[in-house]
């Protein structure tokens, strides 16, 4: 577990050393420096389920290249304030800075394939998918449990106006339609998890204020 964060913490970090290495003005660096934190802050809200978006896997497998344009904007908008850089007869900044940025949008192209390679594990869908309307909120949250094909967590909806039961289930299947949920097989209520590169498929089960959220290994797994 330790090495995978490691990992990720050198995957967030690469383009921060990149744009050091390059840096040449103090206006342009905290720009670029600030806009990079935005990026890795989103990756980070991601991890930590802190907002929820489908666009989760691309986000992260396009991390490199959000990064290596804003750090190309940089390099380009300090030439213009001052100048081509200096030659450096021992060592290229830019090149070595190029050669890790690329080095680093291949890990993130592995991300994008091992997220393909993904859709047949089960999977924990976040709470943060769930639309739940002004008003309500999960009073209670199992840690879950993970079988064969399916990972599953039951939550308990509450409100937080004092509406009975039936009104707060009411009004959770409401949201989940405005939402996109549609019917699938049974009682269960579907959604794409993801958008083009996460293929999997979160599926939802109402029982009153009761909810338990599962997550498929395949669009068309049985539970």
């Amino acid at each position: 577990m330790w090495l995978w964060t490691m990992l990720g913490w050198i995957y967030l970090l690469v383009p921060f050393v990149c744009w050091a290495v390059v840096v040449r003005t103090r206006a342009v660096g905290v720009a670029v420096f600030a806009v990079l934190a935005g990026l890795a802050l989103a990756l980070v809200g991601l991890e930590y389920e802190w907002f929820y978006t489908r666009v989760m896997a691309e986000l992260e497998a396009g991390y490199p290249f959000l990064a290596s344009l804003v750090i190309l904007a940089g390099v380009l908008g300090e030439k213009r304030l001052r100048g081509p850089r200096p030659e450096n007869g021992f060592i290229d900044p830019v090149g070595a800075a190029a050669v890790t940025i690329c080095v680093h949008a291949v890990v993130g192209m592995a991300i994008a394939f091992l997220y393909q390679w993904a859709v047949y594990e089960p999977f924990y869908p976040s709470l943060a998918s769930i639309p739940l309307p002004s008003g309500l909120t999960v009073t209670d949250s199992t840690e879950g449990s993970c079988g064969t094909n399916f990972c599953s967590r039951t939550l308990t909806i509450g409100s937080t106006t004092g509406l009975p039961p039936a009104e707060v289930a009411a009004r959770l299947r409401a949201a989940l339609a405005d939402d996109g949920w549609t019917r699938g097989e049974g009682e269960a209520l579907v959604h794409p998890y993801g958008w083009l590169v996460d293929r999997r498929v979160s599926q939802i089960y109402v029982s009153g204020v009761s909810v338990e959220l599962v997550g498929p290994e395949l669009a068309n797994a049985r539970r």
